[in-house]
């Protein structure tokens, strides 16, 4: 089953109704007139809120039953041997959850176990009777090997904060844990486990819910289906969200001894974050993505999924077609929003039927929105109006610092920062900034005079960036802007890998 194409929303006015009375009108209309059974997935990582969400829209949905996933596992014991936690596959009884799913599926009655917190194991059952509606609440539900069994799929994300204060206080309360085998069951269950075996879930969810630090959610974005079938329902309180404004190429740190910096990284993104950044770019030029081993482009993805909490865009290309096919499946596994792919960059005198044939290849039955990279000066293939106009794609980025690709595409992104403002009057969607790793607050400053229309607070804020910029030497871009982000993240690393001196 193919993951599901999804578009942000962005919150406007306060809804009239509380989320979750809203959720369960969402649902009513989408199953009216659907015969049987129907199981709905609420997933997500640990400590996102998924029961007590469960709890609260069963009382806004008729005949409804949860199904406690977590009664599922297996015994304590055998995980702790195989060290393992219950994020992991083989920490749960796949088999006997789906045989379940199946009776829900034909309406039948079945024994469902019951997990003892103080015993470590299920040792007893209750009988299930599969209602009209049936929420499947657990970090597993969303799993692929359920799919065929769910009729609809709801993912609820939060900030890894809110994650880890819950967990905490729910392990130690209602399990007994120490605090530190709480924080150790958060690291290995939440950023190891479900990063690895859930996280790529969300993009095949129907409904993504954020709960914030306060444990109020958010409806995050909906596929579209449900937003045209609902639209009356949310407007005006959404709206779509293209991927328009910036987007920043993000560093990747590394330590003294050249390993990537995993903390600093994560450091990086909440600053950016914190700053407004909405978009960005994993893997790109400014990201060192042709030092990096393709497990390491994957860590990358995988650290932004969990720790971001906006738009990620994922760079796959790479100098041959079948490894970038293996990078456009990662990005899709793994969370990426959008795929971006430069052209090959070793055979440069490439014939434009052999460039439209690798893109239209590597890009085949890709769900996810798909955007070229034009940067001829790196990689000896430029792309044309001719070339643009034979791949369907939804937009490009050029770094080609001369515009003349704006009218051969559908969204048009500038990668040179001298050219933001006339990009914006020609009607281009947005700009990739390398400079706002290090001054998040003066790109994020201009994206917002530019959408208000505030063009002279524009000009004055751009002629900043422009200032900024005149000290970073072309040649060595990446080593600059690290040196400057280091002087406002104490302790982040400003080394490169060879050749970047």
């Amino acid at each position: 089953m193919a993951d599901k194409t999804h578009i942000q929303y962005a919150p406007g006015q306060r809804f009239q109704k509380p989320l979750i009375k809203l959720v369960g009108e969402l649902l009513l209309r989408h199953f009216n007139g659907f015969e049987g059974c129907i199981s709905i997935a609420v997933g997500g990582p640990g400590g996102t809120g998924k029961s007590s969400f469960c709890r609260k829209l069963s009382e806004h949905l008729p005949d409804t039953r949860i199904l406690n996933l977590d009664d599922y596992k297996t015994s304590r014991t055998a995980r702790s041997q195989s060290g393992i936690f219950g994020a992991h596959p083989d920490a749960n009884h796949i088999g006997t959850i789906i045989e379940h799913l199946e009776c829900i599926k034909e309406g039948i009655a079945f024994d469902k176990p019951v997990y003892n917190q103080l015993t470590g194991v299920a040792d007893k059952t209750e009988r299930y009777i599969p209602a009209r509606f049936n929420l499947l609440d657990g970090e597993i539900s969303t799993y692929r090997q359920f799919r065929r069994y769910i009729d609809l799929s709801i993912f609820i994300d939060s900030d890894w904060k809110t994650q880890l204060n819950t967990r905490i206080t729910r392990d130690i309360e209602q399990r007994g844990y120490t605090h530190e085998k709480a924080i150790a069951t958060f690291l290995q269950s939440n950023l190891r486990e479900f990063a690895r075996y859930g996280a790529e879930s969300k993009k095949w969810a129907d409904i993504h819910l954020y709960c914030h630090h306060n444990y109020s959610i958010i409806i995050e974005s909906l596929t579209h289906e449900l937003f045209q079938e609902c639209e009356d329902l949310l407007r005006p309180s959404m709206c779509p969200v293209d991927i328009e404004g910036l987007i920043v190429p993000v560093l990747t740190p590394f330590k003294e001894d050249l390993a990537i910096d995993e903390k600093q990284f994560i450091r990086h993104l909440e600053f950016l974050s914190d700053h407004g950044v909405r978009r960005i770019l994993v893997n790109g030029t400014t990201g060192e993505f042709f030092s990096l081993t393709p497990d390491e482009r994957k860590q990358m993805l995988q650290v932004a999924r969990r720790y971001f909490p906006g738009i990620i865009v994922f760079q796959v290309g790479c100098a041959g077609g079948l490894q970038t096919r293996d990078q456009v499946r990662m990005g899709c596994d793994y969370g990426a929003d959008a795929i971006i792919c430069l052209p090959p960059y070793y055979y440069s005198n490439i014939r434009e039927d052999g460039l439209v044939r690798y893109f239209n290849w590597i890009a085949e039955n890709l769900d996810l929105p798909f955007m070229l990279y034009n940067f001829p000066r790196h990689t000896g293939v430029p792309l044309t109006p001719g070339i643009l106009g034979r791949i369907p794609h939804y937009g490009l980025k050029d770094s080609a610092a001369d515009m003349g690709l704006i009218g051969a595409t559908p969204r048009y992104f500038i990668g040179a920062d001298e050219l933001i403002i006339e990009n914006h009057r020609r009607g281009g969607r947005g700009f990739v900034s390398a400079g706002a790793n290090a001054y998040p607050m003066l790109y994020t400053a201009l994206e917002q005079a530019l959408a208000q229309g505030e063009i002279k607070k524009a000009k004055s804020v751009h002629d900043d960036i422009i200032e900024v910029n005149a000290a970073i030497p072309d040649i060595d871009e990446i080593s600059t802007i690290k040196q400057r982000l280091s002087e406002k993240l104490d302790g982040y690393p400003a080394y490169s890998r060879p050749p970047i001196l």
